[in-house]
């Protein structure tokens, strides 16, 4: 296992998935990697290394850096803070995600998908990442602000568009964080946060004005959720968590409906089956009992499996630590990168291939399957995004035919798309009309 010079390291922010499966070709797992600027970062794709560090001693991890995200979600957001202030804003933060207040927006979900269904005509090319971003951003905006107005809606539809354009894979390393004058991507993101926050503020302002009494937006509960102590939330980092559920809570799983789309209607099969196993809902089927469906929920987990849309999941040492048989000291990061997790071939067979019976067959440990992360910090959103992904999928199959365009063509690669990995090139089908 050898280091990598910084010059063979400078392709990763921009083939995160193909420059770790390269290195571990080369040199074994784990992969060891300097990180300019800081210690360095031992990448695991093996499910014992993702065990030892899903278990491994919280009080000697921290939120690994430079992150990637801080530029475009802030210092205050969930991903970002830590120890106490992580468990306590975690605690405050996990109410609207699960249990009835989630299955509370099934209807939102479902309503928004059929609208936007609707405004695609039959026979023309249907862009299932920029299908599945338009509906998961409507449904966040609605479940954040209670926004049923179309033009308010949009406004936000708008500025989220403007902000992720903003943010760049070069962000991700701190050499071009630095700004001169109004040039350069760190002062184009900057300018972009300003405008995006300002949407927020008014917002804010205006539920604060109206009073929160009898609403069940994410907004209106936390602005009366306390802290232990009784205190609550500040202005700064309310923004910061608002911004991470906006920008967050809709990429990650219209990225993921996306690929399931593609795969589904690649694979004749595979699309048959999930039909079969709808036709007894009816042509209304119930959001609820949609989120039920076996064969549905495996199509969901098998592309989350084949592409995971976040790279890694790393821990910054605070203190020494071995890890994968490495001796880390203060500084280092210790990693998992979900890609070569997931296909992994000793967990498993034929592990590039859509097939998503293995879902129906076993059920995966958490240390074979990760898309949300795992641990102390794993995604707060999980439960929210599965049932999001699968109404979505559920109720487009049902109202809709779709026939891929480029059979013919490879599966595209993965790439940063803002915050996440997404595909290299659309993802097309054809929409042959209604049900």
């Amino acid at each position: 296992m050898k280091i990598r010079s910084v010059l063979n390291t400078a392709t990763a922010p921009f083939d995160p998935e193909g420059y770790l499966r390269r290195q571990r070709a080369l040199r074994g797992d784990p992969v060891i990697v300097r990180v300019p600027g800081s210690g360095r970062l031992v990448v695991t794709g093996d499910p014992e290394g993702a065990r030892e560090l899903f278990a491994g001693p919280v009080e000697l991890f921290a939120t690994a850096r430079p992150n990637m995200v801080e530029p475009l979600l802030g210092p205050g957001s969930l991903i970002m803070v830590e120890g106490d202030r992580h468990r306590h804003e975690r605690r405050l933060l996990a109410p609207p995600f699960h249990g009835r207040r989630m299955r509370a927006y099934g209807e939102i979900i479902q309503r928004v998908t059929l609208d936007r269904l609707g405004r695609h005509r039959a026979g023309e090319p249907v862009d299932v990442l920029a299908l599945g971003q338009a509906v998961t951003l409507a449904v966040i905006v609605r479940a954040i602000f209670g926004v049923e107005d179309s033009a308010r809606g949009e406004r936000f539809a708008s500025a989220t568009a403007r902000l992720l354009a903003g943010y760049t894979p070069a962000l991700a390393m701190p050499a071009f964080r630095h700004t001169v004058g109004r040039l350069g991507p760190a002062a184009r993101l900057r300018r972009r946060l300003a405008e995006f926050d300002a949407l927020l503020t008014a917002e804010i302002d205006a539920r604060r004005e109206a009073g929160v009494d009898g609403r069940e937006d994410i907004l209106s509960l936390l602005l009366t959720a306390r802290y232990e102590d009784g205190g609550a939330m500040s202005a700064s980092d309310l923004l910061d968590e608002l911004r991470t559920m906006v920008v967050a809570g809709h990429e990650t799983t219209a990225t993921s409906l996306a690929w399931a789309m593609y795969h589904l209607h690649r694979e004749p099969g595979a699309a048959r089956r999930l039909r079969d196993e709808l036709a007894p809902l009816g042509t209304a089927p119930a959001p609820d009992d949609l989120a039920a469906l076996p064969y549905l929920g495996a199509v969901c987990q098998e592309a989350m499996r084949l592409h995971p849309v976040v790279p890694m999941v790393a821990r910054m040492l605070t203190a020494p630590w071995r890890f994968r048989g490495v001796d880390l000291v203060a500084g280092d990061t210790a990693a998992v990168a979900t890609s070569l997790l997931h296909h992994n071939p000793e967990v498993w067979d034929e592990p590039f291939a859509f097939r998503p019976d293995r879902f129906l067959d076993s059920k995966p440990r958490p240390h074979e399957y990760a898309p949300f992360g795992g641990g102390h910090r794993r995604c707060i959103g999980a439960a929210f995004g599965e049932y999001e992904m699968r109404v979505v999928l559920g109720t487009l199959v049902s109202a809709g035919r779709f026939t891929p365009s480029d059979r013919a063509r490879p599966v595209p690669r993965a790439r940063p798309h803002s915050i996440t990995l997404g595909p290299s090139r659309p993802l097309t089908l054809v929409y042959d009309g209604p049900v």
